[in-house]
């Protein structure tokens, strides 16, 4: 199964059939998380996924970038890495290429794929629980958006939980309002910056200025 809505995907999947037809050697890559690793099983379902010892099977090589050589001879190779290949390295072990984009660049996919994920969660966690996924997390494309499905799924009052904690705190003890809000936004900018390094992806996920994002994390000493 391919999950293929938008024109985009549409058109990788005829690619994608057109070298399982063919049986040709092929190198998928991408930023993490866009799925090529779900595309080289697709292309090549009967692979075996990195190989320890010589196989006349098909092989899927993850990572293939980081050392592009191939000790095996006389099989097709579904290859994944994050970066394009030097042309030379291309020609030698592959037929063609493929670059699979962000999530982002095709949105129209995202829905699709929480569908995928959510049925697939419900039937390994038996959890026949239906949820909605109004702010979808593809900062690290499908990686951030299963695993927030699955939080989603097993955590689903977490927020709720911690909000009656901090009510009964307050109740008990409790600074000034401004200090309270400093202490508050110095935690999420300290969460969200493990989580998500730039500023620049900061404020796009909390939708604040870039600006005066830097200046409150400046003045908070995050």
């Amino acid at each position: 199964m391919f999950l293929a809505k938008s024109e985009y995907l549409q058109k990788i999947k005829k690619i994608a059939d057109m070298c399982k037809e063919l049986k040709i050697s092929v190198y998928i890559w991408g930023e993490k998380g866009v799925g090529k690793t779900f595309l080289a099983k697709y292309i090549s379902p009967n692979a075996v996924i990195n190989p320890q010892k010589p196989t006349i099977n098909p092989i899927i090589i993850e990572d293939f970038d980081k050392k592009p050589s191939i000790e095996f001879k006389n099989t097709i190779i579904i290859a994944t890495g994050t970066k394009p290949l030097n042309k030379d390295i291309l020609k030698r072990y592959f037929t063609m290429d493929i670059e699979l984009k962000p999530l982002k660049e095709h949105p129209e996919d995202i829905e699709e794929f929480i569908n995928y994920f959510l049925s697939k969660a419900q039937k390994e966690l038996k959890i026949n629980k239906n949820i909605k996924i109004s702010d979808p997390d593809i900062s690290e494309n499908l990686n951030s958006l299963k695993r927030q499905i699955y939080q989603q799924l097993l955590f689903p009052e977490k927020k709720e939980k911690i909000f009656e904690l901090l009510k009964e705190i307050y109740l008990n003890n409790h600074s000034t309002y401004e200090n309270e809000l400093k202490l508050f936004e110095k935690t999420l900018f300290e969460a969200m910056k493990i989580k998500y390094g730039s500023k620049l992806q900061i404020s796009e996920r909390l939708k604040i200025n870039r600006v005066t994002l830097t200046k409150k994390m400046k003045a908070l000493n995050v």
